[in-house]
C-alpha cells in the first residue's frame, strides 16, 4: 500500500519531497548506491533529488520523472510528490513556444518565385542569343 505524504485533514506538507524521499529509502535500508542500481540511475541523481537539488537535474518533466520512478521503488504516491513538488517550488507547466510558420513560408513563397524568375530569364537570354 502507498504511503500518504500529505496531512489530509490540514492540506499542508509534513516535510520536503527531497527528505520524504531520504526517509523512505533509510526506512527501507537502502543505500543510495543500491536504489540507484534498482533504477538503472546515477546515484547522485538521486541524491540531488533527496537534497532538493532539482537545478542540475535538468527541466520539470525529467524532474518529475525521476521522482515518479525513485517514488514506485520506494512504494509513495508519486503523485502526491509531485503535486509536493509543484508547490515547493511553484512550479509552472513549461510551454513550447513554436515560431508562427506562415511568416517562414511567405519568405519562402518569394524567395521560390524570384530563383524561378531568375531561372526563366536566364533560359530565354540563352535561347535568344543562341538564334
Amino acid at each position: 500500500m502507498k504511503e500518504s505524504t500529505i496531512n489530509k485533514a490540514s492540506n499542508k506538507p509534513l516535510a520536503s519531497v527531497g527528505s520524504l524521499l531520504k526517509e523512505a529509502r533509510e526506512k527501507r535500508k537502502l543505500s543510495l548506491e543500491d536504489a540507484a542500481a534498482k533504477l538503472f540511475s546515477d546515484p547522485d541523481i538521486l541524491e540531488d533529488l533527496e537534497n532538493n537539488i532539482f537545478e542540475k537535474l535538468g527541466g520539470n518533466v525529467f524532474i518529475k520523472g525521476y521522482i515518479r520512478n525513485y517514488s514506485k521503488l520506494l512504494d509513495l504516491d508519486s503523485t502526491e510528490l509531485i503535486d509536493l513538488l509543484a508547490n515547493q517550488l511553484e512550479l509552472e507547466e513549461e510551454k513550447i513556444v513554436l515560431p508562427k510558420i506562415t511568416e517562414h513560408l511567405v519568405a519562402l513563397r518569394i524567395i521560390a518565385i524570384v530563383s524561378l524568375i531568375l531561372l526563366l530569364v536566364t533560359i530565354l537570354g540563352m535561347y535568344v542569343s543562341h538564334n
